[in-house]
């Protein structure tokens, strides 16, 4: 009698073996989600930075063009419709050169940051849009630059 109590204590019954395997899943898939959505959100987050400095860069250089030669902007044909500044001048949007990576240099690898700048009097709003780190939609950024007489 005692040898069959013994027989039937002996160990985790295979539902019980199930029950914790499933746990563990449970728990690891978790840490696996936590995870990635905190790599995408820090990438993000790094694409922003980039986009950020690509239009600041823009505004410097527009600032620059504005005080050697400002008829290059405000009496350009170039600058009726967007543009961006490239080498201290300003190019139409069309051009390769407005699509940039995160060195400032042209591509059309990602991450690819599509800066423009649009003029409606003396008040220039610089547009920079790339794809969001899933790739499924465009993130966009505006900053505004006021020139005053």
């Amino acid at each position: 009698m005692m040898a069959r109590q013994r027989l039937r204590q002996r160990g985790d019954t295979i539902v019980e073996v199930l029950i914790a395997m499933t746990v563990i899943a449970l728990v690891l898939a978790g840490a696996y989600v936590t995870t990635n959505r905190s790599i995408q959100n820090t990438r993000a987050a790094q694409e922003r930075g980039n986009a950020l400095k690509l239009a600041e860069a823009q505004i410097e250089q527009l600032k620059g063009v504005i005080a050697t030669s400002p008829d290059a902007i405000f009496a350009s044909a170039t600058t009726a419709s967007p543009f961006c500044i490239y080498n201290n001048a300003p190019v139409p949007v069309a051009n390769a050169n407005c699509s940039q990576g995160t060195n400032g240099n042209a591509t059309t690898a990602e991450p690819q940051f599509n800066l423009s700048v649009t003029r409606a009097g003396n008040t220039f709003t610089v547009i920079n849009t790339w794809n969001n780190v899933n790739g499924t939609t465009l993130d966009k950024l505006q900053l505004t630059y006021r020139v005053y007489p």
